[in-house]
């Protein structure tokens, strides 16, 4: 996902973008790159890599401009070079680009044969050229934003795929154009002057006030007035939201990187998300205050969980909780995979799309084919008035706060906080649980920032034993029920962190194939609380022992037993079931973390990865 934005007012400074863009920078980075206007002139300025050798080039930007767009690149077609940096330049059209042009090719032949000259390698280019063309085969009498609106309509008609541009038009300079299809855009409302970004958080220095940009529909922004209309020219009218995210949430408050800050404020991400959901003198879940208006789950004889990554692993924990308190059959999906299968949902169906973002765009075109398909639908993100909320029946927010960090940390503990108070709401609407049951279960839930903050305390003898495992090649972890999904994500965050290979798998399944790993040179990281799976697991431990291999356990504090036959071993609170995962997620996290920092790898931004993934 990259990271765009753009400024039209009474002026700003070059900074002004370059801050932006680096609240940004985590969704995209590989180049970036900034255009003004200023007294008729455009300035562009980009550059390869991180977006401090851009911070070298703002001098030869004008002081202030009152107009301007800047993007950072997380590239799709074409190396991350300069040459392929955004914004890009058609004669009098500068254009930049969040999404994919899947028809690129075709209209790229089309345009060669009418001399355009590319300079770049990008599908984004394209656009740029195309919008240029169109617009230069309109009557000159027209005004010149009448003929932009035509171009914009005849550009998007002929473009496939995901985009959301934003468009300077040099003849026009007191305009900012801002088109959406597929990728996010938010328009923010500032006293002589408005935005847009990619993101909520590039915006929070300067107003709280937000509109979000649907799908097909064209912003015209000027310094006092934004007008929306849609694809087919119909004006719209939409009131913005205020937004109660702070800048300082932004900022990494003295630790040394956003990932080791996120980890430490999941206490505060759980606490915020169920805060004002339970009733704690009824010892019920107030459904209403968490987002249930228009389902009804009493009719649900059947749920769909549909997510990627780190919120795939929550939601295979999560089915363990909702089969057990509800009874209800539970599948949890890859949302890449979801909708190239036939459909089995109907109306008694709830399908559940989980995403930080709320932008995913595997979840949000599975999630489109589920309602298409008579499912009930219920959002559970962390961005206000993102796509996939807008999409679904219903919206439940997480109370994370912004997470900067590309690897996902906090979104985890306040994902299943908020998916552990669904089931519950469940149990409670179909009378599956009784009173006492569900009271006691909310309890639990209710201790566990309090617990979270005791297993930070983890952190620094956990950066010791990372001393061991920082230059291996390979490494297993594994566990059994709900800390099988735990294991799944430990190797996922050392892999996306470290880039050591690392796989999770059932405990179970070890004897079905991995054992062949086993040696004296494999290290298995083994989850192994005292639950209900205990002693199964030991004996797989004691299997890894028996052909040599190293452990490295996760176990309940004073577990001796286990402690003996561990090279190392991490303790974790005594606490009960509902409380456990997210105690021991926070050991995989923390070992990640550590190694990455062992290793100097850049632990906010690793390598390929950005933060949202809106491109298929």
């Amino acid at each position: 996902m990259c990271g765009v934005i753009g400024y039209i007012g009474t002026g700003v400074t070059p900074e002004f973008f370059y801050n932006g863009l680096k609240r940004l920078e985590y969704r995209g980075y590989d180049s970036a790159g900034i255009a003004m206007l200023e007294a008729n002139k455009i300035y562009i300025e980009r550059a390869e890599g991180k977006l401090t050798n851009l911070q070298k080039k703002l001098s030869n930007l004008p002081k202030s401009a009152h107009l301007g767009i800047g993007h950072t690149r997380w590239a799709t077609h074409g190396k991350p070079t300069e040459q392929n940096a955004h914004p890009h330049r058609s004669d009098n059209i500068i254009l930049l680009h969040n999404g994919i042009i899947e028809n690129y090719k075709e209209l790229k032949e089309f345009l060669l044969t009418k001399n355009y000259v590319f300079q770049s390698e990008t599908d984004t280019e394209v656009a740029a050229h195309l919008l240029n063309y169109e617009l230069k085969k309109l009557n000159n009498s027209n005004s010149v934003e009448d003929n932009m609106k035509k171009a914009i309509f005849s550009l998007v008609k002929q473009i496939r795929g995901a985009f959301a541009f934003g468009i300077i038009c040099t003849d026009e300079p007191d305009t900012l154009y801002v088109v959406k299809y597929g990728s996010p855009i938010v328009l923010g409302i500032g006293e002589n002057e408005n935005y847009m970004a990619s993101g909520i958080a590039a915006l929070v220095d300067h107003t709280r006030e937000i509109i979000i940009l649907e799908d097909n529909e064209i912003a015209f922004l000027k310094k006092d007035s934004i007008k929306i209309v849609n694809f087919s020219g119909n004006e719209i009218t939409r009131e913005p939201i205020t937004v109660n995210w702070s800048s300082n949430m932004l900022d990494k408050n003295g630790y040394d990187h956003f990932m080791l800050k996120e980890i430490h404020e999941q206490p505060q991400a759980v606490a915020q998300t169920i805060n004002g959901r339970i009733d704690r003198n009824q010892g019920t879940v107030d459904l209403k205050a968490y987002g249930i208006h228009k389902i009804n789950l009493k009719q649900i004889d059947r749920i769909q969980i549909i997510a990627c990554g780190t919120s795939f692993y929550v939601s295979c924990l999560a089915k363990y909780y909702f089969e057990e308190f509800t009874r209800i059959p539970v599948e949890v999906d890859l949302a890449s995979e979801y909708r190239y299968r036939s459909s089995t949902v109907n109306e008694n169906t709830l399908c559940i799309a989980v995403s930080q973002s709320g932008e995913t765009i595997d979840t949000l075109q599975a999630i489109k084919f589920a309602k298409e398909n008579k499912a009930k639908t219920l959002a559970i993100v962390n961005a206000p008035g993102s796509s996939i909320a807008h999409v679904c029946d219903d919206e439940s927010l997480i109370y994370a706060g912004p997470e900067i960090g590309v690897a996902s940390t906090k979104a985890l503990s306040a994902q299943l906080s908020s998916l552990l108070l669904l089931a519950l709401g469940m149990a409670q609407e179909k009378n599956k649980k009784d009173k006492n049951y569900i009271a006691n279960c909310l309890e639990d839930l209710s201790k566990v920032p309090s617990l979270i903050e005791k297993t930070l305390a983890l952190s620094k003898p956990i950066k010791e034993i990372t001393l061991k495992y920082q230059h291996m090649d390979n490494l297993l972890f594994i566990g059994r029920g709900q800390q099988w999904p735990v294991a799944l994500e430990g190797a996922l965050k050392l892999k996306e962190l470290s880039y050591i290979h690392a796989e999770g798998y059932a405990a179970g399944e070890l004897k079905h194939g991995p054992i062949a790993l086993i040696d004296e040179n494999m290290s298995v990281v083994c989850l192994a609380p005292k639950d209900q799976y205990y002693e199964k697991t030991i004996s797989n431990i004691e299997e890894i022992r028996a052909r040599g291999g190293k452990i490295l356990s996760i176990g309940t504090e004073g577990d001796t037993s286990l402690q003996a036959i561990s090279d190392d071993f991490i303790p974790v609170t005594k606490c009960s079931h509902i409380a456990l995962p997210f105690l021991t997620t926070v050991p995989m996290h923390l070992f990640a973390y550590w190694i990455a920092v062992r290793r100097g790898n850049d632990v906010d931004q690793p390598r390929n990865l950005a933060k949202s993934v809106t491109v298929e």
